[in-house]
């Protein structure tokens, strides 16, 4: 073999090397309403696989089971949150500006108050809450994170919603929820603004979807089921009630779907049984 052939390998050989390596690197997660239920369980299975995670939540000091995985898991990093606060995500995208994430998921969300989203009281500040938190942030994150989920290997954004944002299932939904033995104040029967917030959201995540197809960006819209948390039942441990699921449950099919998430598939509102529902 001449020397110019040997030169000619040796090249190729040193050129790969980084290549490998930058291939090899795990893949980043930035997960919001991690201190709790569904969140907490996402970061757990993230984790578990290998997954570096950024983990966020309004009050990291707070979050005991969140800060355990956090040192159970080293590549779990906890970030302090409020998504309801502009200022707050633009100073987590500087602090993680040019960072490639994988998997942007838009988990945070709230209920309200179940007594200020009757009939017989549509109380106007509760409604702002609501939608600014589970509409309005889920795409005011999306939109600022956007170049790190451009410059990522996967490259998805995912959308936690809810089956009871669908127009098409609301009678069906609040018999679901008569169903689930959740206690009275929490069945989602007349739940107008919370229903209006994941119906918003979803509209909101499918347009996205149309726009950033192009970008090879994947959107996910994903109902993660009746799950036992705290905001249903109390509790995010233990046995669920009938019919309930558990946060790890949840997550898992949750994290199915994510997998199998891609730009030709994106855009469509699944329930985390992967059952296309009707928006």
């Amino acid at each position: 073999m001449s020397v110019g052939s040997l030169f000619s390998i040796l090249c190729v050989v040193l050129l790969a090397v980084p290549f490998s390596a930058s291939a090899a690197a795990e893949p980043v997660a930035l997960v919001t309403g991690s201190n709790r239920g569904i969140g907490l369980a996402l970061v757990q299975e993230l984790a578990a696989s290998g997954w570096k995670v950024i983990a966020t939540c309004r009050d990291p000091a707070d979050a005991d089971e969140l800060r355990k995985v956090s040192a159970q898991y080293p590549k779990v990093i906890v970030e302090r949150l409020d998504v309801a606060d502009n200022a707050a995500i633009d100073a987590l995208a500087a602090k993680y500006r040019g960072e490639p994430i994988d998997l942007l998921v838009n988990n945070a969300g709230i209920v309200g108050n179940y007594q200020l989203e009757t009939i017989s009281s549509f109380d106007a500040e509760n409604f702002q809450q609501v939608l600014r938190v589970n509409a309005y942030a889920p795409m005011r994150i999306s939109s600022v994170f956007l170049p790190n989920v451009e410059a990522s290997k996967q490259k998805k954004i995912v959308a936690i919603t809810s089956m009871l944002g669908s127009i098409g299932l609301v009678q069906q939904s609040g018999e679901l929820a008569r169903k689930s033995n959740a206690p009275a104040p929490s069945r989602p029967t007349d739940t107008y603004f919370y229903r209006m917030s994941k119906a918003a959201l979803n509209m909101g995540m499918r347009a996205m979807q149309n726009e950033l197809r192009t970008k090879g960006i994947s959107v996910g819209i994903l109902s993660p089921g009746i799950v036992a948390t705290d905001a249903r039942t109390g509790r995010d441990n233990g046995p669920p009630p009938p019919n309930l699921l558990t946060p790890a449950q949840s997550a898992k099919a949750i994290m199915k779907l994510i997998g199998e998430l891609n730009p030709q598939n994106a855009g469509r509102y699944l329930e985390y049984t992967n059952e296309e529902l009707p928006w």
